[in-house]
């Protein structure tokens, strides 16, 4: 063999060997192209769906995450939104409320029947809507006449419901019943030796921004106090304020939060999860024994901005719904990223099906991961991506929320559902009409690739056969 053929050969063989290599890692490749440029993990092939971020397959959630989008990008008006995301980040349906007549959406929960109770709004008043997730229809509508801007309603048992009242000259927290009319109130402005009128906001304007509440025991209710920077835990018998954490613009503690939640240590330790907005982290504080407060657990950075809520998985993971940063995430208790889907614009609130409503989770003292932590691990997007992702969802034609498997409840009366139980899990992998709706596909790395039958494996062995072939070609010379 001449010089000249055989450097020809071997070029040849380097250019295959090249195109082998980089099949082998096309996987990561094609997975980041799809996501308009993200960085994605191998096991992820997207071509429909450009709402997915970053998703760990083999920590990848079991069933579906619902997810509210108040409707606000800048001073402007979008669409308000419900919808269900699957554990591979397909979108199992949407409900749309702006197209319902609605403007804002806020929180969402699960009732003991396996309805959704949802807070949305029409101008000048409350809506509170009840959806059935098999059909992503309204089921029942109450309109709160005296109820300015609610963005939260909870369901007490007994036939009550708990909301809050941030309207301009109302300021309350407030309990109403089946028929709407209100059994019980607790107004601010009777409490001003704590919410002095010249703190927070402009007093007759957006004083108080009073924005969520939680029964966290018989007799007890939590309360976020946005404007004021606190969370107040107030007793319903007796009107008194049990205890107060952070306060009127001591923005090292609390920050203009959102949705706090309510868990219980070793020992029964009070402790508060809370999404801190305008400090843009999500904390976690416990009660020390003389009635103070300490910070066990900071989750920042990684691009987390103003998060509006965060609950406390069972298995430890904290989902967080990170209202300008346009996503839900799923984080380990130490920040990784396992599981994120893109939410324009303003997501509000995320609930986990299967899980209590809330946090159902470990305090972090319990998994041993006190301290601050970092957000690690999330996709790159930009703001073309989240306008592919929000003409997605506005342009989904399914309204179904939840597939049949994850529905949890027994059914039947709302009042009474002694029986309701939490689904087991599942996740959705087919459409009402039997076809595979999902948007990507989790699979094993080496069939993860566009080329069918040409995955990782398929690549090395090729390599190798190549090779081979090389090491004869030089044996020639």
């Amino acid at each position: 063999m001449s010089r000249s053929r055989s450097r020809t050969a071997a070029a040849l063989v380097v250019a295959v060997v090249f195109a082998l290599a980089v099949a082998a890692v096309a996987p990561a490749v094609g997975a980041s192209s799809a996501l308009g440029g993200q960085s994605a993990p191998a096991a992820q092939s997207q071509s429909l769906n450009p709402c997915v971020g970053t998703v760990d397959a083999e920590r990848a959630p079991d069933t579906t995450t619902l997810v509210s989008v108040q409707g606000a990008r800048g001073g402007g008006k979008t669409a308000a939104l419900l919808f269900g995301v699957a554990p591979n980040g397909s979108v199992v349906g949407v409900h749309n409320d702006s197209a319902d007549g609605r403007w804002w959406s806020y929180d969402v929960d699960p009732l003991p029947n396996g309805e959704l109770l949802m807070a949305t709004t029409e101008p000048g008043i409350t809506v509170v809507e009840r959806i059935d997730p098999a059909t992503g229809e309204n089921t029942e509508v109450t309109r709160l006449q005296n109820v300015e801007d609610a963005h939260d309603v909870d369901y007490l048992g007994d036939g009550e419901f708990a909301t809050v009242d941030k309207g301009d000259e109302r300021n309350r927290v407030l309990i109403y019943d089946q028929s709407g009319e209100i059994v019980w109130q607790w107004r601010f402005d009777e409490h001003t030796d704590q919410f002095p009128k010249d703190g927070g906001g402009p007093y007759g304007e957006d004083w108080t921004h009073v924005n969520d509440v939680d029964q966290i025991g018989n007799d007890t209710l939590l309360v976020s106090v946005r404007n004021f920077d606190q969370v107040i835990a107030i007793d319903r018998d007796t009107k008194e304020i049990e205890w107060t954490l952070g306060a009127d613009d001591d923005y090292d503690v609390l920050n203009e939060q959102h949705n706090p939640d309510y868990l219980r240590g070793e020992d029964g330790t009070p402790t508060v999860l809370v999404a801190d907005s305008e400090n843009d982290r999500v904390v976690e504080y416990a009660r020390t024994a003389d009635g103070d407060w300490e910070r066990t657990w900071v989750l920042e950075g990684g691009g987390l901005h103003e998060p509006r809520d965060a609950d406390r998985l069972p298995n430890g993971n904290t989902l967080v719904t990170d209202r300008r940063g346009h996503r839900v995430v799923e984080v380990t208790p130490r920040g990784t990223v396992v599981w994120e889907f893109y939410t324009p614009w303003q997501p509000y609130d995320a609930e986990r099906v299967g899980t209590d409503r809330g946090s159902s989770g470990p305090t972090m003292r319990q998994v041993g991961a006190e301290g601050s932590h970092e957000v690690t691990g999330s996709a790159d997007f930009d703001t073309a991506d989240i306008e592919a992702c929000y003409a997605y969802l506005t342009s989904y034609e399914g309204s179904r929320l939840v597939p049949d498997d994850e529905l949890w409840g027994t059914g039947g009366d709302l009042f009474d559902a002694e029986d309701a139980t939490p689904g087991d899990g599942g996740s959705a992998t087919t459409g009402d009409d039997g076809t595979d709706d999902r948007a990507w596909t989790t699979v094993p790395d080496e069939s993860a690739v566009d080329i069918p039958g040409f995955g990782v494996g398929a690549a090395l062995t090729a390599l190798a056969t190549t090779l081979a072939a090389l090491v004869v070609v030089l044996r020639r010379r």
